[in-house]
C-alpha cells in the first residue's frame, strides 16, 4: 500500500531537530522514502547516544553533520535526489580513521581534532614510499627521500587545509550550539515569566457569582454549587449508557431522570444528617455560611453518586456478550500459555487463566461504556442543534416578506 505523504517533519521533537536543516528535502520525499529517512535518523541518533559524553546532545550534533554536508554539496538545491544524498551522504558518519568517534577527523564525543588521525601519517609515509617505488624506480636515497618528503609536504598541505576547515567549521558548531542553548534559555525564561505573570492575573479575577476578590474566577464555594448539576447530569448519561436502550429515547429519558431524583433524594439525606450533628442556630445567624455547607454536602454526594453509577455500569456492561466472548477468549489465550501445555487445568493455571479472563471483561466493560457515552453525547448535541432557531440572517428575508397589518405598524412605528 502507498504510504501517505507527510509535508511536515515528524512530530518527534529530535528528529524534528536532527532534521531541521533538511526541511524541504523531506518535502520532495514519497512516503515510503520519509519513513526510511526517518527509520535511519532513529538508528544514527541512537548510535550517536552511545557515543557522547552528554546524552540529549546527538540531534543537534546530527544536524550541524547535516548542514555542513548541504555547504559541501552547495545547498538545497544542488541536491537533485533528495533520497539518496540522506541516506548515502547527509546521514552518514564519515570517519578519518579506524576510530568509531572520528568523523571527518574530529572526534564526536568531545569535538576536539582525533588524536589517533596522527597515526595515519606513519602508514601514509609508508604508502607515499611504496607508491614511489612503483612509479619510480631505481631512485638514489637522496632523491627518493626528496621526492617523499616533496609528497608528504603536499599531502600536509592538503591535510592542514581541510583539518583548518573542519575546526572553523567545529568552532561554528559551538558557536551556534551555544547560540541555540541561550536562545532556549532565555525562551524560556520568558515563558516562565510569562506563565507567572498570566497567573498572578488569574488569581487577581474576583469570583464571576458571588464577586468575592482574588478568587481566581471562581471561589471554592462557587465551584462547589456548580459541579453538582455537571455531575448529577453526567451521572444520569452514565446511568443511561449502563442500563437503556440507546435508540429509545424514552428509554433514555427515563433513566437519565431516575438518576437525577435519587442523587436529589441521597443529597437531602446527607443535609438533613449534616443539620442533625451541626448547631443550626449557628447557620440560621450566617445564611452564607449555610449555603456553602449545602452546596459542600451537595458536591460530596453527587461526586460519590458519579463513581457509584460507574461502577454499576461497568459491572453492566461487563455481562454483555462482548465482554463475556472477549473474556472467554483471554481464559483459552492464557490457559494455552507454553508454560502451562503441561497442565492447562492445574491450579497456577487456572488462577491465572481467570485473572486474565477478568482483565479482559473490564477492558471491554470500559469501552463500551466510553462508546455508549460518546453515543449519547452526540445525540443530546444533534438535538440541540435541531431546537436551536434559525440565525437572523437566515429568517430576515422571511419576516421582510411578511405583511404588515395595522396594528402591528403602528406598535413598530410607536
Amino acid at each position: 500500500m502507498q504510504q501517505q505523504r507527510r509535508v511536515g517533519l515528524p512530530v518527534d521533537l529530535r528528529l524534528r531537530v536532527a532534521l531541521g536543516p533538511v526541511a524541504w528535502l523531506w518535502e520532495r520525499l514519497s512516503g515510503w522514502q520519509q519513513d526510511q529517512v526517518e527509520a535511519a535518523t532513529k538508528t544514527e541518533l541512537a548510535r550517536l547516544g552511545g557515543l557522547l559524553a552528554q546524552p540529549g546532545g546527538g540531534p543537534r550534533l546530527l544536524a550541524d553533520r547535516l548542514t555542513d554536508r548541504l555547504e559541501e554539496t552547495g545547498g538545497e538545491a544542488m541536491v537533485t535526489g533528495p533520497y539518496g544524498w540522506l541516506i548515502r551522504r547527509g546521514l552518514v558518519q564519515r570517519p578519518s580513521c579506524t576510530d568509531r568517534r572520528c568523523g571527518d577527523g574530529i572526534r564526536l564525543d568531545t569535538g576536539a581534532e582525533c588524536e589517533n588521525c596522527h597515526n595515519v601519517i606513519h602508514l601514509r609515509r609508508a604508502q607515499i614510499g611504496a607508491e614511489i617505488d612503483r612509479e619510480l624506480p631505481g631512485l638514489s636515497d637522496d632523491k627518493r627521500r626528496h621526492v617523499l618528503e616533496e609528497r608528504l609536504r603536499e599531502q600536509a598541505a592538503i591535510e592542514a587545509e581541510g583539518l583548518m576547515w573542519r575546526r572553523e567549521q567545529t568552532r561554528a558548531q559551538q558557536a551556534r550550539r551555544d547560540a541555540a542553548r541561550a536562545a532556549a534559555r532565555e525562551q524560556a525564561e520568558r515563558e516562565r515569566e510569562a506563565a507567572a505573570a498570566a497567573e498572578a492575573v488569574r488569581q487577581a479575577l474576583p469570583c464571576e457569582d458571588c464577586g468575592q476578590d482574588q478568587a481566581a474566577g471562581l471561589c471554592e464555594a462557587c465551584d462547589h454549587r456548580r459541579q453538582p448539576e455537571t455531575l448529577i447530569g453526567e451521572a444520569g448519561l452514565i446511568a443511561a449508557a449502563g442500563s437503556a436502550h440507546l435508540t429509545d429515547p424514552g428509554n433514555v429519558a427515563a433513566a437519565t431522570a431516575g438518576a437525577r431524583t435519587a442523587i436529589g433524594n441521597s443529597i437531602a439525606t446527607a443535609w438533613q444528617k449534616f443539620l442533625q450533628i451541626t448547631d443550626v442556630a449557628m447557620l440560621e445567624a450566617n445564611p452564607q455560611a449555610a449555603k456553602d455547607a449545602y452546596a459542600f454536602t451537595a458536591f460530596q454526594t453527587a461526586q460519590q453518586a458519579v463513581q457509584e453509577y460507574q461502577d454499576n455500569a461497568l459491572e453492566m456492561l461487563g455481562r454483555t456478550e462482548e465482554a463475556e466472548a472477549e473474556a472467554r477468549r483471554a481464559y483459552t489465550v492464557e490457559q494455552g500459555r507454553p508454560w502451562f501445555q503441561h497442565h492447562p487445568t492445574g491450579a497456577h493455571a487456572v488462577a491465572a487463566a481467570t485473572k486474565a479472563a477478568d482483565t479482559a471483561r473490564e477492558r471491554v466493560a470500559e469501552y463500551l461504556l466510553a462508546m455508549r457515552l460518546e453515543q449519547l453525547r452526540e445525540q443530546i448535541a444533534a438535538r440541540t442543534e435541531t431546537a436551536a432557531p434559525a440565525p437572523w440572517t437566515d429568517r430576515l428575508p422571511e419576516l421582510a416578506a411578511r405583511p404588515l397589518d395595522g396594528g402591528t405598524a403602528g406598535a413598530v412605528i410607536a
